[in-house]
């Protein structure tokens, strides 16, 4: 039985919770705190668009007509479009993010073990896709870094640009490998295995949540950095 779909809500519910969290402190206003919420409202529908999509096995059915892994794109496209036409979304996601205590945001990342899952799958013979390792052990790796990276910050012995690079890192690690050579892991045998049901989880929710907090900190650390003089370490408050 796989636990994906739990993995799935602690990932989302923390997310959340750091709305939540600013919203009760009042970094964010009650109508940035409704529209943040609106798009997380957005996402629940799309998982569950996902769920009974997967449940019926049209995934895998769409697989040889659709070579691609659009799951991962939908939620992007989603929250990328409503920061560009709903000014208080944006300003909601962006506050929530800056009165997040860096480390914080950093320490989320420490889920990225949950690739070990699929790892040992791969080793196993369970996944047959050469996928799991590829872009499971560097995502893996990731995310053991991530408590490292959040006490060096809570220390505050992290530059910006440092910041900046490690998120861009977490990012990049698995968006490149992905669809740079897409159409490589669309024919190769037992690339299936991702549009299965619940691991179509991971990529239609799970990890745009984790690189677009890459993206979030990244974009919040590049605004820290100062204008003119010598960049200091991020310090929390």
């Amino acid at each position: 039985m796989s636990i994906l779909p739990v993995y799935t809500a602690i990932v989302f519910g923390l997310c959340l919770s750091l709305i939540t969290r600013a919203a009760r402190s009042e970094a964010i206003t009650r109508t940035e705190a409704r529209a943040s919420y609106a798009l997380f409202a957005g996402f629940a529908l799309w998982v569950g668009i996902v769920t009974v999509l997967g449940l019926q096995g049209l995934h895998v059915r769409w697989m040889q007509d659709i070579p691609l892994l659009w799951q991962a794109l939908v939620p992007m496209v989603i929250w990328q479009t409503a920061f560009l036409i709903w000014p208080r979304l944006q300003q909601g996601i962006l506050k929530s993010g800056a009165a997040t205590p860096a480390w914080m945001l950093a320490l989320i990342q420490t889920l990225r073990i949950g690739a070990l899952g699929g790892i040992a799958k791969g080793l196993s013979g369970d996944i047959q896709s050469s996928y799991v390792f590829w872009i499971g052990i560097p995502d893996f790796l990731f995310g053991l870094s991530a408590p490292l990276m959040a006490w060096l910050l809570w220390r505050g012995q992290v530059s910006a640009r440092a910041l900046i690079l490690w998120n861009l890192i977490g990012f990049g690690l698995i968006v490149l490998p992905t669809f740079a050579v897409m159409l490589y892991w669309m024919r190769e045998p037992g690339f299936a295995f991702i549009f299965e049901f619940p691991m179509v989880l991971a990529p239609s929710i799970v990890v745009s949540l984790f690189v677009s907090l890459n993206l979030l900190q990244a974009w919040l650390a590049f605004q820290s950095l100062p204008k003119g003089g010598t960049e200091a370490p991020i310090t929390e408050k």
